[in-house]
């Protein structure tokens, strides 16, 4: 299974780096790669990353990639920066695509698992609502949402809030707890984590296709 992981907020020059989301990300790679050899990563990462900050992540099961012109999406208009970055994830030949930051390639016709670490509600955080999502109203936000065929959240209150003000489907949005990413049991996590990789990959089963009931041919008879 080919798993690709969006590491450019690991980059503080990234400009949405936060922090927070930022160790967030390096721990569960970290933790992912520990446990699972048997799994290819391709690990997206930001190219003004030192060369030391990068190697740490190289495995014999890893490939690091970088997406072009990524000092300049902050600039680019929004289907053209998702027509670039769903391309590139498209060539990369991917099985399930996650983002630990929460986003989410609007175009990109493969599977996406994304990670929200906060839900906005789209009342009083309105400010924050268009700047971290650049939707500026929920219907939009619970279309963009729902490109994501599953949604991690880190609290109960995050999934009510996902599933009931945006409408998100309650089996596609999933809670791992994760209160502290300096004391959680990162084995643990990214165990969770992998499972949900897993059964995303898992190749539908094929609808049966019943022959269709061949119905009697009658004949008429000729008459003298």
């Amino acid at each position: 299974m080919r798993i690709g992981i969006d590491a450019h907020i690991l980059s503080p020059e990234h400009h949405r780096h936060h922090p927070d989301i930022a160790e967030y990300t390096r721990k569960l790679i970290h933790a992912l790669l520990q446990q699972d050899q048997q799994n290819t990563y391709i690990l997206f990462m930001d190219s003004r990353m030192p060369e030391g900050d990068v190697a740490v992540f190289k495995r014999p099961n890893t490939e690091i990639k970088h997406f072009p012109f990524t000092q300049y999406r902050a600039y680019l208009p929004f289907v053209y920066s998702h027509m670039l970055v769903s391309g590139f994830l498209t060539a990369a030949r991917l099985d399930v695509f996650h983002s630990p930051e929460g986003l989410i390639p609007y175009l990109y016709p493969g599977k996406v698992v994304a990670t929200f670490h906060w839900v906005p509600t789209g009342y009083r955080d309105a400010n924050v609502f268009v700047r971290t999502w650049m939707l500026g109203a929920r219907t939009g936000f619970a279309a963009f949402c729902r490109k994501a065929h599953r949604i991690l959240l880190l609290s109960g209150r995050d999934h009510d809030i996902l599933c009931e003000i945006h409408g998100y489907p309650k089996e596609r949005a999933l809670v791992l707890q994760c209160s502290d990413v300096r004391t959680m049991d990162w084995e643990k996590h990214a165990h969770e984590v992998r499972a949900v990789y897993e059964d995303l990959a898992k190749p539908k089963p094929k609808r049966r296709i019943l022959p269709r009931p061949r119905l009697p041919r009658f004949r008429h008879k000729k008459t003298s």
